[in-house]
């Protein structure tokens, strides 16, 4: 068996024991840290990021570990690095939405190699490893999207908060002008994680992050790559270390969706 499948079930492992850390806790008042403007992490946030942590901790000792709540852990000269969002899209969770996943992928090089989603609340779970397919539940993904951006609905990264944010947002402006006479329609989840795995579920033709963390879409990079999606950062580079941004779609509109968020004026 491949390595990366042997991984692949330490993930799976790893991503239950975040949501067996976020269901014992749900119906309980909620502690709030804050974060930065208008952002902030629950108690479950880290609970969950804490699950993982001891349990890979066990399993792969060897293996770093990325979080978005506790940081960077563990030996920096290993190629290999677990990265973790142990909730993504805190905000919804915390109003009582549905729509968040726990994330977590394994990087080799720099590049996101495995990953898992797990939706609690729709008990579904997304995994991948390169070179061997992607899954929803265990049943094949595999979608290509459609050939026309007129037949295309696209996901989009939450507004700027915080420094910058309005010049940032501004030029988000700009491109949804562009954008919404051209597409489907528009929607904002806010989980890129989700985003990425309904693109690969065919739930979405397109997804757009401007400014993203590797924590939100190492894990469904590989499970959107491996339904046979492409997935870029702005500038048409693939996914990967340093990048930004990401812009994720079928190879019949990527282009397309790519030129309409990059073109100037």
């Amino acid at each position: 068996m491949s390595e990366l499948l042997d991984f692949l079930g330490t993930a799976e492992r790893a991503a239950e024991t975040a949501v067996e850390a976020i269901r014992a806790g749900l119906g309980r008042e909620r502690a709030i840290s804050g974060k930065g403007d208008r952002d902030f992490a629950t108690d479950l946030d880290y609970a969950a990021e804490d699950a993982v942590r001891e349990f890979l901790a066990r399993e792969t000792p060897d293996i770093p570990l990325l979080g978005e709540e506790r940081g960077r852990t563990g030996d920096e000269d290993s190629h290999y690095e677990w990265v973790l969002d142990p909730i993504d899209g805190t905000i919804n969770f915390a109003h009582g939405s549905p729509m968040f996943g726990v994330s977590l992928a394994l990087t080799r090089n720099g590049m996101p190699v495995v990953g898992v989603v797990q939706a609690p609340m729709s008990e579904e779970r997304f995994s991948a490893a390169l070179g061997h397919g992607a899954a929803l539940n265990k049943q094949p993904l595999a979608e290509t999207g459609p050939i026309e951006l007129s037949s295309a609905v696209v996901a989009l990264g939450d507004f700027a908060v915080g420094p910058d944010a309005d010049r940032r947002n501004q030029r988000r402006l700009v491109v949804l002008q562009k954008l919404v006479p051209k597409v489907q329609r528009i929607r904002m989840l806010g989980t890129a994680a989700l985003d990425l795995c309904w693109l690969a579920a065919g739930r979405l033709d397109g997804v757009w992050h401007d400014r993203i963390n590797l924590w939100d879409v190492a894990a469904g990079t590989v499970i959107a790559r491996e339904a046979g999606l492409l997935v870029t950062d702005m500038d048409g580079v693939d996914y990967g270390l340093g990048a930004v941004s990401v812009v994720a779609a079928g190879p019949g509109i990527h282009r397309a969706l790519l030129d309409e968020i990059t073109a100037r004026g």
